[in-house]
């Protein structure tokens, strides 16, 4: 099993507590490249495996596949509950930010692959639903000149030193890399005005 198809699996498992990835294509443009996954809920963070998907240009993506760090199931924290973890994990974990009255729920896949998805007062760690803000931190070498190669010329610079791609076809979710750091970063809202807005906002940074 290749990276991309592991990130398949992790993505499809962290939204629907299934063991199997619903069905897809993998395709080669940023315009029509996306899983074809048909579930509300899946297509909260599917978006997610396009940029995997493409900037490998019909490679593997340049990460360790299989159990690499102890996965963390869904977990609301709070804003400072958080930063606590952050500083205990070896690796940056992105946002957009506190928002006052949300809480943060933070997943974590084997492949050290962090969701963090913003929960509106009375939702629950691990309820099901694509109708809330998420930040998603992917482990990706040379990210910012992968995205670059893939963007078609389309890319809007972000503050930071980065650049925000829409795929056009999927415009709720938008990749975000950044110069000099080895992750991806993905922002999804379900309204793609506001996942767009956020992504170039310069409020997507590091947890810290």
């Amino acid at each position: 099993m290749n990276a991309l198809e592991q990130h398949r699996i992790d993505v499809h498992q962290h939204l629907t507590g299934n063991t199997a990835p619903t069905s897809g294509k993998r395709r080669g443009r940023l315009g029509r490249a996306r899983l074809g996954i048909g579930a509300v809920i899946v297509l909260a963070i599917a978006a997610g495996v396009v940029a995997w998907a493409l900037v490998g240009r019909g490679s593997s993506p340049q990460t360790t596949a299989g159990p690499v760090v102890q996965p963390i199931a869904p977990v609301a924290l709070s804003a400072s509950g958080l930063r606590t973890l952050a500083r205990t994990v070896p690796q940056p974990i992105y946002w957009a930010g506190p928002k006052r009255g949300y809480m943060y729920e933070l997943t974590r896949t084997t492949a050290g692959r962090i969701f963090i998805r913003y929960l509106p007062a009375g939702v629950k760690a691990g309820a099901p639903g694509a109708s809330y803000l998420i930040v998603a931190t992917y482990p990706y070498a040379n990210a910012l000149g992968a995205l670059k190669a893939v963007s078609s010329g389309k890319e809007v610079t972000v503050p930071g030193g980065g650049i925000a791609v829409v795929d056009p076809s999927y415009p709720k979710s938008v990749h975000v890399a950044f110069s000099g750091v080895a992750y991806q970063v993905e922002v999804y809202d379900p309204v793609p005005a506001e996942s767009r807005a956020v992504a170039v906002s310069g409020d997507v940074v590091p947890v810290r």
